[in-house]
């Protein structure tokens, strides 16, 4: 009984928003979870089930300008957000030190603008793995690539539903840095065969730069547990724990992709 009371008091505060930052709490996609999983809910059934089924008796569409137009989008919308967690303070107002935050500077306030421009960036991060189904690649949609998109836009929402700290902005600043490499590699290697071949020694580099992106992420969340640091720390264990998942399972995707076993000796 104690247990469905609890249950009962904290769908309460669910369904009003009694935990929600105020500024936040009826912006677009934000005052409620259901649009975006629905879509997510939609996208997870392409690319699992409908996608494949719609593709099993067809060939594999190339889509070779689409998938160059893409990373295109990709570099520039990374880049725009990059140029804007600057101009809008990072590293000159805002560092990565623990210091007192100050969500109510005109800057801030400015950042949290970008970043809920970010959702779509991250729901447009779904086309990659569409792109994959239809061109019969669905060993490329593996656990680790939906659950990573997925999860994304998971805390994405969560941070600006219910943290809103302009402190934790370096991670966003960080993953599009990261993504804007991801996707100039991406965009060479599609371009031909021949520059794939020329750039397939980048690739094992690629995955142990977002390997190095979770353990940087990572150091700067376990300061957020010092409790001299004023952040909501009931949750920063969560936000670390999934990066601890991100960082084990590309550990993993990199040992099997990329390390050579050796070879035996022949007696």
């Amino acid at each position: 009984k104690m247990i469905q009371i609890i249950f009962r008091k904290l769908l309460h505060c669910f369904k009003n928003n009694i935990f929600a930052v105020e500024r936040t709490r009826e912006w677009p996609f934000i005052s409620s979870p259901y649009p975006l999983m629905l879509i997510t809910f939609g996208y997870m059934y392409f690319v699992l089930y409908a996608g494949p089924r719609f593709m099993k008796d067809r060939s594999p569409y190339e889509l070779k300008t689409f998938i160059l137009i893409y990373d295109v989008i990709q570099i520039l919308a990374n880049l725009w957000f990059v140029q804007q967690h600057l101009s809008y303070g990072w590293f000159s107002e805002f560092t990565i030190i623990c210091t007192t935050s100050n969500s109510n500077s005109p800057n801030a306030i400015k950042l949290f603008n970008i970043i809920w421009w970010l959702i779509f960036l991250k729901l447009f991060d779904y086309v990659e793995t569409c792109i994959f189904v239809l061109r019969k690649k669905q060993n490329q949609v593996s656990g680790l690539h939906v659950y990573h998109h997925v999860s994304n836009l998971v805390f994405l929402w969560y941070y600006l539903k219910y943290i809103l700290d302009e402190r934790a902005t370096f991670l966003s600043l960080f993953n599009c840095s990261v993504h804007v490499i991801m996707y100039i590699y991406y965009f060479i290697a599609a371009w031909s065969p021949k520059l794939q071949q020329m750039v397939s020694s980048i690739k094992p580099l690629v995955t142990k730069l977002q390997m190095v992106q979770f353990i940087v992420m990572i150091a700067l969340l376990l300061q957020f547990l010092n409790p001299n640091c004023e952040t909501p720390r009931g949750i920063v264990p969560i936000f670390i724990g999934n990066l601890f998942v991100f960082l084990y399972l590309f550990y993993d995707f990199h040992k099997k992709s990329y390390t050579k076993l050796p070879k035996q000796k022949n007696n």
